[in-house]
């Protein structure tokens, strides 16, 4: 092939097969319709109910997350409301809050008995 090109003529017999050809020779009958129909939209519904599914599933994932940080935020918080409740409520701190107000501990005879 030196230097020779090849030509490709287009072949005027162009066969088409048109579906309206194809209906005519294959009859369907209405029972395989409705087969078809109703195994497209058990394909369907499966899908959509997969979507639905894996979307909570996700969800509650995101959910539970969440409320895991939320409980460790919370516990800290607790714990650091324990220690200035107990520096608080110490034996120290109380005397000296007592002092500055003039306070002193009550005695026998200040109790009154109710009866």
């Amino acid at each position: 092939m030196n230097n020779k090109t090849l030509i490709y003529k287009p072949n005027i017999g162009y066969y088409h097969n048109s579906k309206k050809n194809n209906a005519k020779s294959e009859t369907v009958s209405l029972k395989e319709r409705v087969k078809i129909f109703l195994e497209n939209l058990l394909v369907l519904l499966l899908g959509i109910s997969v979507f639905v599914l894996s979307v909570g599933i996700a969800y509650n994932t995101y959910i539970l997350a969440k409320l895991k940080v939320k409980k460790l935020s919370l516990l800290n918080e607790n714990q650091a409301l324990r220690k200035e409740y107990q520096y608080l409520t110490s034996k120290e701190v109380v005397l000296e809050k007592a002092k500055k107000l003039n306070l002193y501990p009550p005695k026998k005879e200040n109790f009154i008995k109710l009866k």
